[in-house]
């Protein structure tokens, strides 16, 4: 949960399969990345006489196994379909070719299925479908080399990858059926999968994570490794007075990608830093934060900013952590007993969550305090609350104020 560098079918779909409405006028990278984008090949000419093009698919479905922190402390293992998953089709042209990159997309954004199509003057050979742990060039998962994450010399950009096995000489169409993750990196596609959840709500219509970008995005990187000892933390990039050099990355250790919460809480802060365009609250002090209890104003409104989104983006008012353990943020009689005010991260977190819900007075959701915070960077809540919503059209008064109060936040 820390950010590192303190000091304490579908109808009508947008870019990545997000819902109609998200982003219905870019469709660059859909139209690149599209399933089935196989090389479209002019017709070549041989004396004359047409040769026939031949088209070779390979089809089925991605999914990953993964223990659900979701569904309690016995974390049941599950299987899903993984979701906007960069793929590429490799093999022969000709039987005595060097096999090669023939295709490339991105697995269905509803079931994760695949077509992975090559067009060419003759069948191609030796064929077989690699997956990559990564989205279009939005996000992606990294940490498959030796370097583990959080240690010396640990910043490894390599993706996890994996291909089916190889067919000689497939059939115009191969049904490969369920292709399923190695047991050893399935956590990778969770966070890929996972983070779907997060770009499909955004709150933007460019086709990157915020409006600052509109084409050349910022891409999210995630750091696991199975065998990480640390992690759950958003590794700040410097800033004035810090020496740590960060990477800009969430930095996620063993188990943590149990947790769909813990994943997109840690996606939060790096997104927030997204939204301010690269600029971030001065907050130096989250030595011991906890959801019941405050550190600082600032460190109050950063976690709980973060504990907002993972809530938001997954439709679920909990804070699960990689245990299952979970609070329901708005529940007042497991709250009852917390800190009050807004250094509390847990009162803040409910009080955006009830904000941006749908009988709350944002409209149904966040998309004007994204607006907002593209504008504006909050020092803590009460600037958020009181002076920024107020610049931009949001209420301070009627339900907005109950809401805060009721969270035990009184301005």
């Amino acid at each position: 949960m820390p950010i590192r560098s303190q000091t304490s079918s579908a109808p009508e779909t947008g870019p990545m399969g997000s819902p109609a409405g998200t982003s219905t006028r870019r469709r660059t990278l859909a139209a690149a990345l599209a399933l089935g984008a196989g090389l479209a090949l002019a017709t070549p000419f041989t004396a004359g006489t047409a040769v026939a093009a031949s088209t070779t698919c390979l089809n089925g479905a991605l999914t990953y196994d993964h223990n659900d922190a979701e569904a309690g402390t016995r974390k049941p293992l599950v299987t899903e379909r993984s979701r906007n998953s960069n793929w590429e089709l490799w093999g022969r042209k000709a039987a005595a070719g060097q096999v090669e990159r023939l295709s490339g997309g991105l697995t269905s954004a509803t079931d994760g299925g695949f077509s992975a199509c090559y067009t060419g003057t003759t069948a191609p050979r030796d064929v077989h479908v690699r997956f990559f742990s990564s989205a279009g060039d939005l996000w992606r998962v990294v940490g498959a080399g030796t370097a583990k994450p959080g240690g010396p010399n640990w910043k490894n950009e390599t993706q996890y990858t994996f291909t089916t096995a190889t067919q000689s000489t497939p059939a115009a169409t191969t049904n490969l059926g369920t292709v399923k993750v190695p047991r050893s990196m399935q956590q990778a596609w969770k966070i890929t999968d996972t983070l779907n959840q997060l770009y499909w709500k955004r709150g933007t219509a460019s086709r990157c994570w915020t409006a600052h970008q509109t084409s050349t995005c910022d891409p999210l990187t995630v750091a696991w490794r199975q065998d990480g000892s640390s992690g759950g933390f958003w590794d700040h990039p410097s800033f004035p007075g810090d020496t740590s050099d960060g990477t800009d990355w969430v930095v996620l250790k063993a188990d943590d990608p149990d947790s769909k919460h813990l994943i997109l809480h840690e996606a939060g802060h790096w997104l927030q830093w997204q939204l301010h365009n690269k600029q971030w609250p001065p907050v130096y002090d989250c030595s011991g934060h906890s959801l019941d209890k405050g550190a600082s104003a600032a460190c109050g409104w950063t976690e709980g900013f973060a504990n907002a989104v993972a809530a938001y983006a997954l439709g679920d008012t909990r804070y699960v952590f990689s245990t299952g353990d979970s609070y329901d943020l708005l529940d007042q009689r497991v709250v009852g007993s917390w800190g009050k005010g807004d250094w509390v991260e847990g009162r803040v977190a409910a009080a955006l969550i009830e904000l941006w819900g749908p009988n709350g007075p944002d409209g149904g959701n966040w998309n004007r305090t994204v607006a907002l915070m593209n504008r504006y960077v909050s020092s803590d809540f009460k600037q958020y609350f009181t002076q920024h919503r107020p610049l931009t059209g949001l209420s301070t008064t009627g339900a907005a104020k109950t809401i805060i109060n009721r969270n035990t936040i009184v301005y």
